[in-house]
């Protein structure tokens, strides 16, 4: 037997499917105590682990890490005695995440300011009060609570709607929805969420008449830090490691997102131990985003390569998700992704090689200050993404086997060789798409760059797989440049966040994450690209291309290049 067959002998989705529901009973927030509980759950599975500690309420690499926050409990009600949230400690998705504590029961009257995301929208005083906001609840924290002295939000707002899948609040009146303020929020007032039917009753009482709600929330520092659950399985060698990671977070039940790929990953890690892997492989749990980052700064890994498992139990049919496999950036070029699109392609589900994407930890990793290439296996959309639906029945242990049985596929070709009819494959794949990109772009820079990447993905898969297709593939690309090697211009590693952002900033940051659905994406290339040497306007117009940009993000793209560099962000 080889190894590949004694880890699909060995992998059993069961174990995935089961462990998630125990996860799924926990209420993990970052510092709370069901996130505590989580990683010791994990540790009864996996066995032996490190668990490594880091401050909460600090700045690491660029990131304001959000305080410890821990639920203790808390309900909202009508002052005559109508329920509109229970007690927190049953139902804890309906305590908005970072709020603080109220002082004992809180009498507060109700106020409708619609969005509650502009100051014009704030037509008479709301110090003191309940304010009913359908924007975001980070910008309505600002508006209200900071700027004008609100002590609660009451919200059904729901992100990434989608009318195709019936995500939409009619669609899902009862659902409730799980929502966040801002990292900076320091406590000074709280809130719930609540669902469309409710809230949309709530409106129709404050437009009749005053209404006045009794609010209590009880809320604490837990453990007060980040907690990353870190094993190492396999034996180091002359290769680079390859990290396995998934982020722990969420609210309970928050099963697809994310206590499924944290299940998976625990069995794949379960299944790599049982044979003699000739390469170190780590496996990482922890908080999104402020977990790894704070993780890579601390460990300072010289890792190969990475793959992010986040929401990957859907059952499509419930979900009406689809798999994605994200490349990554062109700032970056892997033939990773592709070699595990390969190995997941199935008639039975739904599945897509996109190219790169923002929202998980995978982004933090292929930022040019770190430069792992990391693919993201993600579930997309979501019907019940980030709500009280994301429950253990939405998942099922067919998407469980099909994942896992492709990450396993994937890890033994990274480990143990990749078959040549497979590498073959892949190169045609990477060379036919650079071809596609090609024929898009006229621009000759774009197209130097496209010619760039290819070349730079075939070199890595013929350092694996130095096959007569592999060689053949790369002679047909010609004598593109190599990629240029990496010049730090920004002071910290990983995407640059928004600690050094004033409230004006924060307010146009805002607008454009709304107007522009890849602003994320372009503001973190753009600078990626500039970290390789070049220019800036140069970087504008790849970044552009690479995302399909409009041309009106181009010059908001230049004044974030000039906030920047203003506040010493950017070398000029």
């Amino acid at each position: 037997m080889t190894i590949r067959e004694d880890l699909l002998r060995e992998f059993c989705p069961q174990n995935a499917l089961e462990l998630e529901r125990d996860l799924a009973l926990l209420h993990r927030s970052r510092g709370g105590q069901g996130f505590e509980g989580a990683i010791a759950r994990l540790q009864e599975f996996v066995g032996t682990g490190t668990v490594r500690r880091y401050p909460c309420a600090t700045t690491c690499q660029g990131y304001v890490v959000p305080r410890p926050w821990n639920l203790k409990g808390g309900f909202l009600r009508v002052s005559t005695g109508e329920w509109l949230v229970p007690d927190l400690r049953m139902v804890p998705i309906g305590g908005i995440f970072l709020s603080g504590s109220s002082h004992d029961v809180e009498r507060l009257r109700v106020v409708d300011v619609r969005a509650g995301m502009d100051a014009a929208e704030y037509t008479q005083p709301v110090e003191g009060c309940a304010v009913l906001a359908t924007g975001r609840p980070p910008i309505v924290y600002r508006e209200a609570v900071v700027t004008r002295g609100a002590r609660c939000v009451i919200t059904d707002f729901m992100v990434g709607q989608d009318t195709h899948i019936g995500r939409t609040p009619e669609e899902l009146p009862d659902t409730v929805n799980y929502t966040s303020f801002g990292p900076e929020a320091q406590g000074e007032g709280f809130g719930f969420n609540v669902s469309h039917r409710t809230f949309r009753r709530l409106q129709d009482m404050v437009r009749k008449e005053v209404v006045e709600v009794d609010a209590f929330f009880d809320a604490d520092a837990g453990t007060g830090d980040l907690q990353v659950l870190e094993v190492h399985v396999g034996t180091p060698g002359t290769r680079k490691p390859i990290l396995l990671l998934a982020h722990l977070c969420h609210p309970r039940p928050g099963a697809n997102d994310n206590a499924s790929g944290a299940a998976l990953l625990a069995e794949l890690v379960r299944v790599l131990r049982t044979v003699p892997l000739e390469r170190e492989i780590i496996a990482l749990w922890m908080p999104e985003f402020y977990g790894t980052i704070a993780w890579l700064a601390d460990q300072k890994p010289d890792l190969a390569c990475a793959i992010n498992l986040d929401m990957v139990g859907e059952d499509q049919k419930k979900t009406a998700s689809t798999l994605e496999v994200t490349a990554t950036p062109w700032s970056l070029p892997s033939f990773v992704p592709d070699l595990m699109a390969i190995n997941l392609t199935s008639h039975d589900f739904r599945l897509m090689l996109t190219g790169f994407t923002w929202g998980s930890d995978h982004a933090i990793l292929n930022d040019a200050s770190v430069h792992v290439p990391a693919l993201l296996l993600n579930q997309w959309p979501d019907r019940y993404y980030h709500s009280s639906d994301d429950t253990p029945d939405k998942s099922s242990v067919q998407s469980f086997e099909w994942v896992g049985r492709g990450v396993l596929d994937t890890l033994a070709d990274l480990t143990s060789g990749i078959p040549d009819e497979r590498a073959a494959i892949v190169a045609s794949r990477i060379h036919a798409q650079g071809l596609a990109d090609s024929v898009r772009h006229d621009d000759p820079l774009i197209r130097d760059w496209v010619a760039r990447r290819t070349r730079a993905a075939l070199l890595a898969l013929q350092e694996t797989a130095d096959t007569p297709v592999v060689r053949a593939e790369l002679a047909a690309t010609g004598t593109a440049a190599p990629m240029p090697a990496f010049q730090r211009k920004v002071p910290v590693i990983g995407p640059i966040e928004e600690v050094w952002m004033t409230p004006d900033d924060l307010q146009w940051n805002d607008r454009l994450m709304c107007d522009f659905p890849c602003w994320y994406n372009i503001k973190a290339e753009v600078v990626n690209f500039i970290q390789l040497g070049v220019e800036r306007e140069d970087a504008l117009k790849l970044a552009a291309a690479e995302f399909d940009a409009p041309v009106a993000v181009a010059p908001e793209a230049r004044h974030y290049l000039d906030l920047l560099t203003a506040r010493g962000y950017l070398l000029p």
